[in-house]
């Protein structure tokens, strides 16, 4: 008697074939997900790489199961002080479902969140761009440019920037001076034009916004920020030396509490911050979809409620095709009625990709 033994991926076929008879397979996503769910030192990631310029763990895209061309990829992406593990009751929810196992490839984006919004997401533009360029470089794959960009607070700040052309609103809302007139070197200039200029990511065509403080958080204030500052290492971003700072920072409109020095992601989700506010008014480009989940803790006091740390008038877009309130605090990645409206999202997507496809030409 001989045996043979085949080995079957679980992102791939749900069945095999025993003669002419289709055999179904049965597999468990969820129990390498749960080990790591369990793992502490997962958790003590989120506050670590806040308060910390080391990169623990590398900024970039972290596919969570292997590229499969035909596959749309879904891109998660985190807030403030926090990490992909917050997203695992939902990818593990997301999974389960047969249409969207089958139709997409699910990815996550991680970064320290202590440094500046927009340099990050100039950070994560990067990123999309070179994995779409590494995975399909002959542009074979239409599935890869149909992504879909899920990002909770800080992070649908950054899915926000890789879906807009601001032109030159952002650099005008500090500065009545074109940018190539302000006296810096070529590396600092081209460094603020790479965070303030730019383009939208053209792979992206979908966009979800969870608790994005478009207008800041309340909880950004002066206080915290000049209290956070003082306990955060951060790298050098601007590249000033002090002089160079001074006289830069006396060139621009800038709020009085604002201090170029301390710049960190909690300046940058102020209130008060030019740059945000004018980004918030500025919508994505034509070709994208957006929508907005917004948690509040009591709905009952909109428009004036909020989730402990946006409030519902800086979460609220106008320019979104839907808008889902539910009733949570602000970390409602892993509520039922937010996982259920992004599976909605996503199959909703899914079948417009699938109506956009060309028609194949008769032979």
């Amino acid at each position: 008697m001989t045996a043979s033994l085949e080995v079957h991926s679980a992102y791939d076929e749900s069945f095999v074939e025993v003669g002419a008879v289709k055999v179904p397979l049965e597999t468990d996503t969820t129990t390498p997900l749960a080990h790591a769910m369990n793992d502490v030192s997962q958790w003590d990631l989120d506050f670590g790489r806040f308060f910390s310029a080391e990169e623990k763990i590398k900024s970039g895209i972290y596919p969570v199961q292997p590229y499969q061309p035909g596959r749309v990829p879904v891109v998660f992406v985190h807030g403030t002080a926090s990490s992909p593990i917050w997203w695992g009751e939902m990818q593990n929810t997301l999974r389960a479902d047969p249409v969207l196992r089958r139709h997409c490839q699910f990815w996550n984006y991680t970064y320290n969140t202590g440094n500046a919004v927009a340099f990050s997401a100039a950070n994560f533009r990067d990123a999309l761009t070179n994995i779409v360029n590494r995975l399909d470089p002959d542009g074979k794959d239409p599935a890869l440019r149909q992504m879909v960009v899920i990002g909770h607070s800080q992070g649908g700040l950054l899915a926000k920037m890789a879906v807009t052309d601001p032109g030159d609103k952002l650099w005008r809302s500090v500065s009545d001076q074109s940018i190539d007139a302000i006296n810096l070197r070529p590396e600092q200039r081209a460094m603020l034009k790479r965070a303030l200029f730019f383009k939208p990511v053209p792979a992206v065509t979908r966009v979800v916004f969870i608790c994005t403080p478009h207008r800041g958080s309340f909880l950004a204030s002066s206080f915290v920020r000049r209290l956070a500052a003082r306990l955060m290492s951060l790298p050098n971003r601007l590249a000033f030396s002090t002089g160079e700072l001074l006289r830069f920072e006396k060139q621009l409109r800038l709020p009085r509490e604002f201090q170029l020095s301390a710049v960190t992601s909690l300046e940058s989700m102020s209130p008060k911050n030019p740059i945000m506010l004018t980004l918030a008014d500025v919508p994505p480009v034509g070709s994208v979809t957006a929508h907005s989940i917004i948690a509040v803790k009591d709905p009952a006091r909109l428009p004036n409620a909020n989730d402990g740390v946006v409030a519902y008038e800086s979460a609220h877009v106008p320019y979104v095709k839907s808008e889902l309130i539910v009733r949570s605090s602000h970390s409602c990645q892993d509520k039922p009625l937010v996982i259920e409206e992004v599976r909605r999202i996503l199959l909703e997507h899914l079948n417009a990709s699938e109506r956009e496809q060309p028609s194949p030409r008769s032979p």
